[in-house]
């Protein structure tokens, strides 16, 4: 990881100049770009680790991705169209008002083994967009608004504990956390892993901050599209209303529920961004804490459209299976929309070392 993508522009603005972006920091675990690189080295030799014990507790003799193990949706020609009157203010990169840019879609079950779609889990989404000058730019988002972690170091250790034996899990989260983080990390767990009516009704978060040109750091946030109506004016609005349809129950319904919308039509998802306010209401390090929508509104900016396909037939598996093979990182993007604070600085590192990981066996 370079330097250059560690180290912020902290003075692009000044805090009293009209209209100026409010000022913002990214703090380095170990005090320096150089020390927090050797401590996500570590952690992706423990993530590397983490992978090969799913890999022999389910029985397959290939490893797959540490999380977000078992594919439901893998599509490769669906589109993001940005608004044609999206304002100046929230352009940047080829992030423009009128742009369409084509892209690769995987929706997923969070966990790290291929399990029923029925299970409780988070659900997944990482987009793969082509940019005009032939590079991509990945987008990726989790169904729940935070992490139950507040930074990599955290995430990482709670994924070693939650490996190993069931029953030592709450002593061991006791013993490495604490009562009130393993309280608080319990109950974001508990409500975050949940079964999904459906993959076309859920709404995914970045759950932490990239950098959005000039306009310094944000979320962002896929809906349904829809679900409160078509995207307005540029505005406060809400996608992110929780479906009503009754979960999913088969082994593989999440899959097969998707695939019936998209025989008959398009599925639609809205993309909004979320500006940074201050470190107190919208911090950048603490992957933990949601930004409050009352703080700062979510701006829609741009639709997803996935034409209706079979994702079913021969064809439709097949691209499904070339998704799968594809690894998904939030440090595939330019410069202007570099990931922002500790857990997405993490991710560069651990990411990179996971996919080796199954892409060599």
């Amino acid at each position: 990881m370079k330097d250059s993508h560690n180290s912020p522009p902290n003075t692009p603005n000044t805090p009293n100049a009209p209209g100026a972006a409010p000022v913002w920091r990214e703090i380095h675990h170990g005090g320096s770009p150089e020390a927090e690189e050797a401590h996500f080295r570590e952690l992706a030799d423990v993530v590397v680790g983490i992978q090969r014990t799913n890999r022999r507790k389910s029985g397959s003799p290939v490893s797959r991705r540490t999380f977000h193990a078992k594919i439901v949706v893998g599509v490769d020609n669906a589109e993001l169209a940005f608004r044609s009157d999206l304002p100046a203010d929230l352009c940047a990169g080829d992030f423009t008002a009128g742009a369409r840019l084509p892209a690769v879609v995987r929706l997923s079950n969070a966990g790290g083994t291929v399990r029923s779609d029925g299970s409780p889990d988070l659900r997944g989404a990482a987009l793969k967009i082509t940019l005009p000058g032939g590079g991509v730019h990945d987008l990726l988002m989790t169904s729940y608004p935070v992490s139950h972690a507040r930074d990599a170091a955290q995430f990482v250790e709670i994924a070693r504990i939650g490996a190993g034996p069931g029953l030592l899990v709450l002593p061991r989260m006791l013993a490495r956390l604490g009562p009130s983080e393993t309280v608080r990390v319990l109950g974001n767990l508990r409500r975050a892993n949940r079964p999904s009516p459906g993959l076309a009704l859920e709404s995914y978060w970045s759950r932490g901050a990239i950098l959005w040109g000039d306009n310094g750091p944000v979320r962002f946030r896929l809906s349904p599209h829809g679900s409160h109506g078509p995207i307005g004016p540029i505005g406060p609005l809400d996608g992110s209303a929780p479906a009503t349809a009754p979960p999913v129950e088969s082994a593989d319904g999440l899959r097969t529920d998707f695939a019936d919308r998209l025989s008959g039509s398009a599925v639609r998802f809205a993309l909004h961004i979320q500006k940074y306010v201050s470190e107190r209401l919208t911090p950048i390090e603490d992957g933990a804490v949601e930004w409050k929508e009352s703080d700062s509104p979510w701006l829609g900016v741009a639709t997803l459209t996935i034409p209706a396909q079979n994702t079913l037939d021969p064809n439709g598996r097949a691209v499904r299976d070339h998704v799968d093979t594809l690894a998904f990182n939030p440090w595939h993007a330019p410069p202007q929309f570099r990931p922002l604070g500790n857990l997405n600085r993490a991710r560069h590192t651990v990411y990179t070392a996971s996919a080796r990981e199954w892409h060599a066996r």
